[in-house]
């Protein structure tokens, strides 16, 4: 079968990115065809065994690029695809993987927000995949998002899948805590054994509250702070840039860029820290407890409850204030109680079910397929 794929931004380290690549991946292992459409691409080369097609458009704002990606691939894929999939919302879709937030709900309580153009674009784009109306099938990652979206829409359930974990096997590798990994990062990182070192990953600085962790760096002059998936010079990190420079913290940072090693750098790290403003899931957030790295997260990420379930470290309640994150950091000091995350982690990392989510999608995308396909035969 011949399966079309949507998203509209395609690069390395994003999360969606990475899962929007990884179920290509398996459909074609499964002797699919997949083309993946997107309307920008940068770092092709993780791609470069699928087929890509780049459908560019010169909006200057992203409803506006989104709203013209859509057209351009109704149009593209109009024809010789069993299925249309999207990773982001947009028109005609049969099947949407859903990562981000409803844009209806979060403005309900804003009603001025809703006359501005970008909200006013992203709302209808969310409309043709969700509205009662509609028959896009619709895979979403976490249950607070599976109902928002049904209290915004009111959606078919039988519309609505929510889906395993989508963490990768391959991904985990707590050994490398105990194998050498851990002091052989930390030399070419130039730390010491005895060194502090928290972890932030993301590529969204302000959502993943990059800023609060370098807030907190202000009362924790021995510790170091690694900043993975954004480079020091890049438009993005200007904010936190000047920041670290402004609290007198910027020698305490280490910029580490867009990295595939996110395993080895845990292990060199003591702590992952993700005060998170909004996480719909927090995929890297199981990537550190199975790895058996302390975590500290915010209580508003989708994937903060295994945090709990995993018994590996701390979860900052709603409304986030600093001074609970420097006290959750305070209590993470304990060498004892970091060890007992660490183990604690490393066990919850034997389920099973924390890797079935992609596995799941990618048997819903072929299914959809096939019913769509005995659908047309029979009319």
């Amino acid at each position: 079968m011949h399966f079309a794929f949507a998203i509209v931004s395609l690069f390395p380290g994003g999360g969606l990115q990475r899962d929007c690549i990884d179920i290509a991946h398996r459909v074609k292992k499964l002797g699919h065809d997949v083309t993946i459409f997107t309307s920008r691409l940068s770092g092709g080369a993780f791609a470069k065994d699928l087929t890509v097609r780049v459908l560019r458009n010169d909006m200057n704002t992203n409803h506006r690029r989104q709203r013209a990606f859509s057209d351009d691939f109704s149009k593209a894929a109009a024809e010789g695809f069993d299925l249309l999939v999207g990773f982001d919302k947009l028109a005609g879709l049969d099947l949407l993987y859903c990562s981000d937030r409803s844009i209806c709900a979060r403005t309900a309580s804003h009603p001025l927000l809703r006359i501005l153009p970008r909200y006013r674009e992203f709302i209808r784009l969310e409309k043709e995949c969700f509205a009662p109306t509609q028959a896009t099938k619709i895979l979403l990652l976490s249950e607070s998002q599976l109902n928002e979206y049904w209290r915004a829409w009111m959606t078919q359930p039988s519309r609505l899948v929510m889906l395993p974990p989508t963490l990768v096997v391959k991904r985990r590798r707590p050994e490398c805590r105990t194998n050498g990994a851990r002091e052989k990062l930390r030399v070419s990182l130039d730390l010491s054994p005895s060194d502090w070192v928290w972890i932030a990953i993301g590529v969204q600085p302000r959502t993943k509250g990059i800023d609060r962790s370098i807030r907190a760096l202000k009362q924790f002059p021995n510790a170091h702070l690694l900043i993975v998936g954004l480079d020091e010079e890049e438009p993005r990190s200007t904010g936190i840039r000047r920041l670290a420079r402004k609290l007198g913290v910027a020698d305490q940072i280490k910029w580490l860029g867009h990295r595939e090693d996110i395993p080895e750098l845990m292990a060199a790290a003591d702590i992952f820290i993700h005060p998170a403003r909004y996480d719909t899931t927090g995929t890297v957030i199981l990537e550190s407890i199975v790895n058996g790295l302390p975590t500290i997260v915010t209580s508003v990420c989708g994937y903060a409850k295994h945090v709990i379930s995993a018994d590996s470290g701390i979860i900052i309640p709603e409304p986030f204030r600093q001074k609970l994150l420097v006290t959750a950091l305070e209590t993470a000091r304990d060498p004892v109680l970091r060890e007992h995350w660490t183990d604690s982690g490393r066990e919850y990392g034997k389920h099973r079910s924390l890797y079935e989510g992609k596995a799941r999608a990618t048997e819903m995308i072929v299914a959809g397929a096939q019913k769509s396909n005995e659908t047309r035969s029979r009319t």
